[in-house]
């Protein structure tokens, strides 16, 4: 399917989406209290294994099988629930698929999504915010990272269950930093000391480019949250439904005239396009087209199991918290996945099965044998003081950059709730490419982003409503 076909696919879907939805609503009545959305209890009287389906998006290569070895586990270690995995490829098609299905096919009972589509699943209506769970098990959150709370918090209800959390870092090759003179133990850590690191790389010689670059718009908002701004109004759509992007700022010129900068000057950024197989970037580093990229945290698990098989020995792995700007209020946001409890013509027996895996997933063992597995960070504090977490650490301290970077982040919020964010993110895109291949300027590429963002935030809140 083109690219056009499939946003057209998705504009056409969306009233439908809602329209499936409107009588299922995220329980079997909108004022039932919390157990009746989320009758825990139901499962302590099962007398067979209640079958759960949990269609999950996103996951490739080694993280497909990291998710299958957790799941066995927790089919062998009780018997009150049996769950089935589905793979629903990449975030996109999942998402694509869940709304297909409610328009009349068949739901699944847990739904893994990214930090995306947290708008467009509440407006479904079709979801159990997992806020109702927690308040009729007595639930207890205190041990969870609070940035990864804050991110999925809405209305000041919790409605995915966090699970597959990642942030962007820099991936580098010290030994090109080494042949570079440059000092791996003091990797760039801001827009400057990004472009001189270039420079003195594609002097030197040491790799054929500085920095391997892809379109991807996830780095730019994290340059914003990094900054303390949003990139749409009403406090990046958390006091009330977006309506305007703000990226067309003093701090989104900086950042798009930093981008403009690595294209100034031949052999300061490999560009390797949209990259969609989420490999490009990564792979430009170890076949020595570039020295530096930016990438997420969870390619690492992926990254040493790849480097443990024998490929790119020559490659020795630095990990570093990603560069950008800095402010008193700013930090990298949460990224990655969640778990949706679908509430849509289930029964309460289900849902009860569905939150008892959600809670088994979210276990600090759990966490701890999935952030070793992958590379995405663990959502419970005490996962890293367990002895697997901390030997990990010790003899491979790349797999703690993004926990840290993430608790030392100062953002005051989680980040944006867009509605329509793949085609926000399509117009950043769009935006980047016009910049970078066309010759537009740094002002015209932001006007242009605005425009067509702003249009997309008008027609998704014109269909859906409040």
């Amino acid at each position: 399917m083109t690219t056009m076909v499939r946003r057209l696919a998705a504009l056409l879907l969306v009233p439908v989406l809602l329209a499936a939805a409107c009588g299922g609503g995220g329980s079997d009545d909108d004022s039932a209290s919390e157990k009746s959305q989320c009758p825990v209890e139901l499962l302590a009287d099962a007398t067979s294994p209640v079958e759960v389906t949990f269609w999950h998006s996103g996951l490739r290569a080694g993280l497909l099988d990291a998710i299958k070895t957790l799941t066995d586990q927790y089919n062998a270690e009780q018997q009150k629930v049996r769950v089935t995995l589905q793979v629903q490829g990449t975030y996109d098609e999942g998402r694509d698929k869940y709304v297909t299905a409610l328009r009349g096919g068949t739901l699944p009972d847990l739904m893994l999504l990214e930090e995306t589509q947290l708008q467009l699943m509440i407006d479904s209506k079709s979801v159990v915010p997992v806020q109702a769970c927690i308040d009729a098990d007595d639930y207890d959150l205190s041990d969870h990272v609070q940035p990864v709370l804050d991110q999925f918090r809405v209305g000041g209800d919790l409605w995915p269950m966090p699970f597959n959390l990642s942030n962007p870092v820099l991936y580098f090759d010290v030994n090109d930093f080494t042949k570079a003179g440059l000092d791996p133990a003091d990797p760039p850590s801001n827009f400057e000391e990004m472009l001189d690191a270039a420079r003195k790389i594609k002097e030197s010689g040491a790799a054929r480019n500085g920095f391997a670059w892809e379109m991807q718009p996830w780095y730019l908002e994290q340059w914003f949250a990094k900054s303390g701004e949003t990139i749409v109004d009403n406090d990046n759509g958390r006091e009330s439904r977006a309506e305007k992007t703000t990226l067309n700022s003093e701090t989104g010129e900086e950042i798009f005239g930093f981008v403009e900068q690595l294209f100034a000057e031949d052999g300061l950024a490999l560009n390797v396009g949209r990259n969609e197989n989420g490999t490009d970037t990564l792979l430009a580093v170890g076949t020595g087209d570039a020295a530096m990229a930016i990438g997420t945290s969870a390619a690492l698990g992926s990254i040493y199991e790849i480097q443990d098989a024998g490929q790119f020995s020559d490659v020795k792995l630095g990990v570093a918290p990603v560069p950008g700007p800095e402010a008193e209020n700013g930090g990298v946001q949460v990224g990655g996945g969640a778990l949706w409890l679908v509430g849509k013509g289930k029964a309460g027996l289900t849902k009860a099965a569905t939150w008892d895996y959600m809670k088994w997933l979210n276990e600090p063992e759990q966490q701890a044998l999935w952030h070793k597995l992958t590379g995405y960070v663990p959502v419970r504090k005490s996962s890293v003081k367990l002895p697997d977490v901390a030997e990990l650490w010790k003899t491979r301290p790349a797999f703690r950059v993004a926990y840290d970077q993430l608790l030392g982040s100062n953002a005051d919020q989680g980040g944006p709730v867009i509605g329509p964010y793949k085609d926000f993110r399509d117009a950043i895109v769009d935006g980047l490419e016009s910049m970078i291949l066309k010759g537009l300027s740094v002002k015209d590429a932001l006007a242009l982003i605005e425009r067509k963002a702003n249009d997309a935030l008008e027609s998704y809140n014109e269909r859906v409503g409040d």
